[in-house]
């Protein structure tokens, strides 16, 4: 029979002694139980507990002391921020400044606003294998990183406080962010404020998509439209695509068409402007007339008009306010704020 959830002994000890030093059970600079107290405690032979101490010890949590045993690490952090960023930003960083602006505002303008003295620019893949490298800074800023991610970061750590997601709020952490939730509410409601209630509504979702760590921000939107839904007692059709391919996109987009109510027309909500093309590829082949026949309305979709010959009604969220908010608030700890978004192209105004 296979156990489920189990933990390897070593592992519950390593866990249990990263636990009691982030909850200050243990204190920097205490000294631990001994070996035969350990192995006592756990049930376990010394080479189990000498591997958890080994593992401890690399990662720097623990310090031993020839004949004078195992102590808790004093933190010794300098003064650096570390900004944690995928590693195309890395390399684009280092080829040039300009394209890296371009390439992300956020950090872009953090950039210019930290000196360089002052921050490390840290590749999030080297991170994730080894978020022990976190503990020598006195401020982590980081964005694209999934929940899980970011609780093995923290108990690397072993000290929550010293992370400042970027446009992400997961529970009891420091954030600077757009509340994704809120803005796809307030997206929701341009649309069912101004159609008849006979209108098809509908969610574009990507469940399947390949950068998982963005699944936090489409959950938090799906939920805002939800919301926005409930609270106009409409119902809203969930239409699953998948990335990169449109013949099946098509597939569905099409029986959502069929099941739209003669002569009513059809909304269509998307948490990413990823949906865009499968959108307006489904119109065009249809025939259909936008913001007539079919509504549309994404996220961070500025250039829809440049692009697509089309100005699209989306939510835009102000990144360089992101980057300066967490910038003034590098060192204040409690830091919950949400940056402003706002609505651009709403086909209800004259």
């Amino acid at each position: 029979m296979i156990k489920e959830n189990f933990v390897p002994k070593y592992q519950k000890i390593i866990d249990d002694l990263r636990e009691n030093v982030r909850s200050g059970v243990l204190a920097p600079g205490e000294r631990l139980p001994v070996r035969e107290e350990l192995m006592q405690q756990y049930g376990v032979t010394r080479a189990t507990v000498n591997r958890a101490m080994a593992e401890l010890l690399r990662e720097g949590l623990l310090v031993a002391t020839p004949r004078a045993g195992t102590y808790v690490a004093e933190r010794n952090t300098g003064d650096e921020v570390a900004v944690v960023v995928h590693s195309t930003l890395v390399m684009l960083h280092k080829m040039d400044w300009t394209i890296a602006c371009n390439y992300y505002a956020m950090f872009g303008r953090l950039f210019q606003l930290l000196p360089e003295n002052e921050r490390k620019i840290l590749n999030m893949e080297e991170v994730s294998r080894n978020p022990e490298i976190l503990r020598h800074y006195r401020r982590i800023l980081w964005n694209n990183l999934s929940q899980e991610d970011f609780e093995n970061a923290v108990k690397a750590v072993g000290d929550r406080s010293r992370f400042l997601l970027l446009n992400r709020y997961y529970p009891d952490c420091d954030f600077v962010s757009v509340n994704h939730r809120q803005a796809a509410f307030d997206l929701a409601e341009t649309f069912l404020c101004n159609l008849p209630e006979n209108a098809a509504v509908g969610l574009l979702d990507m469940p399947y998509g390949r950068y998982l760590s963005n699944r936090f921000v489409w959950l938090e939107r799906r939920a805002g439209f939800m919301d926005a839904c409930e609270k106009h007692n409409r119902f809203c059709r969930v239409l699953e695509l998948r990335q990169d391919d449109y013949e099946y996109n098509q597939l569905q987009l099409g029986e959502f068409d069929r099941r739209r109510p003669a002569g009513a027309p059809g909304v269509l909500l998307s948490p990413s402007n990823e949906t865009t093309g499968f959108m307006l590829g489904f119109l065009r082949s249809h025939n259909y007339r936008f913001n007539e026949d079919y509504f549309y309305g994404d996220f961070d979709n500025e250039s829809s008009l440049n692009q697509h010959g089309i100005a699209i009604p989306s939510v835009l969220e102000d990144y360089a306010q992101l980057a300066e908010l967490a910038y003034r608030n590098l060192d204040n700890r409690g830091c919950r704020l949400w940056c402003r978004h706002t609505i651009v192209n709403s086909p209800f105004t004259n």
